[in-house]
C-alpha cells in the first residue's frame, strides 16, 4: 500500500507535546480549529489546549488525535495512571463484547458509566457499546437505532442536514454514522456510503486508521445497493482495494465478507464472457474464483479449529487500543532491572521525592522530566512507531521495507535499505544501533554465515548495548522495548535444545506478566509473535501437547483481534508437530489429515503475501505427496 508524504509526517508527530501535535497536524492536514473542536468542546477550550494552557484527558486527546487521522497502532503508547486506568477500564468492556462475555461486559460498563458517563465522549462510549451488547444478543432492533441515533448525534449534532465532506470527523464517528444509517435511515445508507468512500479518499487517515473504516463501507455498499442497480466493476475494483489493504497491513476486519463479494462479482462476469473466442479469459477468470474459494475455505477452517464466527459481528475493533503501558510502572520496573536506586536515576533530573511518588502513582510530573528518566532508563524519550529514534520522515519508509523484505527473506535488498537507512538515522544512538545490528544477524544467521551458538553470543551483545543480559534474565517484573524483546526471543530460539533456556523462561515471564497486567489483546502484537516462538521451542524438544495448546490459544487471540500475519505458522507448527507424533509412534487427533494442513497453511501464505514461507511449505507438500506416491507403488 502507497503511503504519502503526508502519512509520514503526521507518524513523526510526538504524541508527548500534545499542544504542538494539534498545531502542526492541523497544519499538515489543512484542519480548521472550529471543524476539530465542534461539538466535542468549545473553541476557547482547545485554544487552550492548543496553547498548552489546559491539559485535556484522554477522552478528549483520543477524539482529537483520531480526527486528525493519527491511529496509536504500532506503537507503545506510554500514559500516565489516571489515564491508564481509563484505557484499561475501556478496554476491558471491548473485549468481554468480543467474546461474549456480556455479563463481564455489562458490569464493567455499569461501573465505567458510573465514573464516567457525564460527559458527550464518555456518554457516546456507553451508547455505542450497549448497542454492541443487544446486536450480538439479537435483541429489539428499535432499541438498538436509538442507541445509534442518540449516541452519533452527541459529537456530529447535524447530521441530518450536512453532507460529510464538510466536517471533521473520526473512524468511529463515521463508523456510528453507518450505524446510523443502516438502523434509521436505510434508504440513504448508500449515499451515505458513497460520501464516506469520497471523504476517506483525501488522506485524512492514517494507514491503520483507513483499514479500519474502508472495508466496513464497501461491505455496507454492497448490503445497501438493490441487486438489480450494482455495478459489478465497480464493486470488483473496490473489494479488490479493500482485500490487498487488509492483506498488507494483516487486518482482518470484514475480510471473509469481501473475499465474498469479490467471488461473486467474478462470478457473474464469468457468465458475461462468451464462451466461443474467449477461452483464455475464461480460464482467467476461473482461476482467480478458484482462488478466492480457497482463500474462504482457508478462512472458515482456521474458524471451525477456533470456533470463531467467520463474520463481523461488532464495531469493537474501533475501539481497541493496543501496546499502551502506565509510565509509573515502566520507570520502576526499568530502573529496578538496571539495579538503579532512586537517587542515581533523579541526580540533576528530579528530586528523589518527585522519583517516589511517580512510582507510587500519586504525581504527573511535567513531560519533560519523564523524558530525560526514560534516557537514563536506555529507553527513547520520543515515540517510537518505527522501532528507531529519529525526526527524520525520511527514516520511516525505509523502515517499513526492511520488515518486508527480512520477511521474504531477500537479504541483498536488506542490506542496502539498512545502508540506505543510516543516511537518516544516527548509529551513535545505543537503540539505533540495537535495531540495525539485530537485522544484520539475523539475514546473516538465515544465510548460514554464522553458526547458532555464535549468533546467541552476539545477539546477546546486541541486547546489552542497552540492558544486561543477566539483568533480564532475573526473576521479577520487566519492562523491555519490542526490539530488547526480539533480541532476547533469537536468543531463545537459537539456544542450543536444553530445558535451561534462560530466555525462554524470561519471555514466557514477560508474557504472563503483561496478560496480568492488561490481558492478551491489549499486547497481541508482542504476545502472539514471543508465543508464537515458544510454542516452536517446545515443539522442538518434543513437548507436542504444551506446544499444540499455546498455538490454538494464539490462533484464537489473533482472531479475536482481527490479525492474520502469525496464523499460518501456529497452523504449521500444529501441523509439525502431528508429523513428529507419527514418527515417534506416539498417537495423534482421530480424522487428522496433514495434506490438508499444509494446503491450508499454503493458503493462509498466499493471503499473508508471505512468500518465502509459502515456498518452504509447498516443499514439504511436495515431499509427503511423493512418499504417498512410492508407498501405492
Amino acid at each position: 500500500m502507497r503511503k504519502s508524504k503526508k502519512y509520514y509526517e503526521l507518524q513523526a508527530l510526538d504524541l508527548w507535546d500534545f499542544p504542538a501535535l494539534i498545531r502542526k497536524a492541523r497544519e499538515i492536514q489543512d484542519i480548521t480549529m472550529e471543524a476539530l473542536c465542534k461539538d466535542i468542546c468549545s473553541f476557547s477550550m482547545m485554544g487552550k489546549i492548543e496553547r498548552g494552557e489546559r491539559l485535556a484527558g484522554k477522552e478528549l486527546r483520543d477524539r482529537v488525535l483520531a480526527r486528525l487521522g493519527v491511529c496509536s497502532d504500532g506503537y507503545e503508547n506510554f500514559l500516565f495512571y489516571e489515564d491508564y486506568l481509563v484505557w484499561k477500564r475501556k478496554q476491558r468492556i471491548v473485549n468481554a463484547i468480543e467474546k461474549s462475555d456480556f455479563d463481564t461486559a455489562e458490569e464493567e460498563l455499569a461501573a465505567y458509566e458510573k465514573k464516567n458517563g457525564a460527559f458527550n465522549l464518555e456518554k457516546q462510549f456507553c451508547l455505542v457499546m450497549r448497542a454492541q451488547i443487544m446486536q450480538k444478543r439479537h435483541e429489539d432492533p428499535a432499541v438498538i437505532a436509538s442507541l445509534y441515533e442518540e449516541a452519533v448525534k452527541l459529537t456530529v449534532s447535524d447530521i441530518d442536514h450536512v453532507s460529510i465532506k464538510n466536517l471533521c470527523l473520526s473512524v468511529q464517528e463515521l463508523d456510528m454514522i453507518l450505524e446510523y444509517e443502516r438502523c434509521c435511515r436505510p434508504e440513504r445508507l448508500a449515499s451515505r456510503c458513497e460520501e464516506i468512500l469520497a471523504y476517506i479518499s483525501s488522506e485524512v487517515f492514517d494507514t491503520y486508521s483507513y483499514v479500519k473504516i474502508y472495508p466496513k463501507v464497501i461491505y455496507y455498499l454492497y448490503l445497501s445497493t438493490p441487486e438489480r442497480d450494482r455495478d459489478w466493476n465497480r464493486l470488483l475494483c473496490l473489494s479488490n482495494r479493500g482485500i490487498e489493504q487488509l492483506r498488507t497491513t494483516g487486518r482482518m476486519y470484514y475480510l471473509w465478507e469481501l473475499i465474498e463479494i469479490r467471488r461473486e462479482g467474478l462470478i457473474r462476469l464469468l457468465d458475461r464472457i462468451e464462451n466461443d473466442g474467449e477461452g483464455r479469459k475464461r480460464e482467467a477468470v476461473q482461476k482467480v474464483i478458484d482462488m478466492m474459494t480457497d482463500w474462504l475455505e482457508a478462512l472458515d477452517f482456521v474458524h471451525e479449529l477456533c470456533g470463531t464466527h467467520r463474520r463481523m459481528e461488532t464495531s469493537c475493533y474501533l475501539y481497541q487500543q493496543k501496546e499502551a503501558y502506565c509510565i509509573s510502572d515502566v520507570i520502576r520496573r526499568r530502573r529496578e532491572m538496571l539495579g538503579m536506586t532512586k537517587k542515581a536515576l533523579c541526580e540533576g533530573i528530579c528530586s528523589e521525592k518527585t522519583i517516589g511518588r511517580l512510582e507510587a502513582k500519586k504525581t504527573k510530573p511535567q513531560i519533560e522530566i519523564v523524558r530525560l528518566l526514560f534516557e537514563r532508563l536506555n529507553l527513547s524519550g520520543e515515540y517510537q512507531r518505527w522501532q528507531v529514534v529519529t525526526k527524520d520522515v525520511r527514516a520511516y519508509p525505509i523502515v517499513g521495507e526492511i520488515v518486508r523484505y527480512v520477511n521474504n527473506c531477500d537479504a541483498e535488498k536488506t542490506k542496502i535499505l539498512l545502508e540506505d537507512l543510516e543516511q537518516y538515522v544516527s548509529m551513535e544512538n545505543p537503540i539505533n544501533k540495537q535495531y540495525r545490528e539485530r537485522i544484520e544477524l539475523y539475514v546473516s544467521l538465515r544465510q548460514g554465515n554464522i553458526t547458532r551458538e555464535e549468533a546467541v553470543e552476539k545477539f546477546v551483545q546486541t541486547l546489552e548495548y542497552t540492558i544486561p543480559y543477566k539483568n533480564v534474565t532475573v526473576n521479577g517484573e520487566k519492562y523491555l522495548t519490542n526490539v530488547e524483546i526480539q533480541c532476547l526471543l533469537d536468543i531463545a530460539v537459537n539456544m542450543v535444545k536444553t530445558s535451561m533456556n534462560n530466555a525462554l523462561d524470561s519471555l514466557i515471564d514477560i508474557c504472563r506478566q503483561l496478560e496480568n497486567d492488561d490481558g492478551i489483546s491489549e499486547h497481541i502484537a508482542v504476545w502472539e509473535i514471543v508465543m508464537t516462538n515458544v510454542a516452536n521451542i517446545y515443539g522442538n524438544i518434543g513437548e507436542f501437547d504444551k506446544s499444540d495448546m499455546i498455538n490454538l490459544r494464539i490462533l484464537n487471540e489473533c482472531i479475536y483481534c482481527y490479525r492474520m500475519s502469525m496464523l499460518e505458522l501456529n497452523l504449521y507448527i500444529i501441523t509439525w508437530n502431528c508429523s513428529e507424533r507419527k514418527k515417534n509412534n506416539i498417537p495423534i487427533k482421530q480424522g487428522y489429515q496433514e495434506e490438508l494442513y499444509l494446503k491450508r497453511c499454503i493458503t493462509l501464505c498466499q493471503i499473508n503475501k508471505n512468500i518465502a514461507r509459502e515456498l518452504r511449505i509447498k516443499e514439504r507438500l511436495k515431499k509427503l505427496q511423493d512418499n504417498e506416491i512410492k508407498c501405492t507403488e
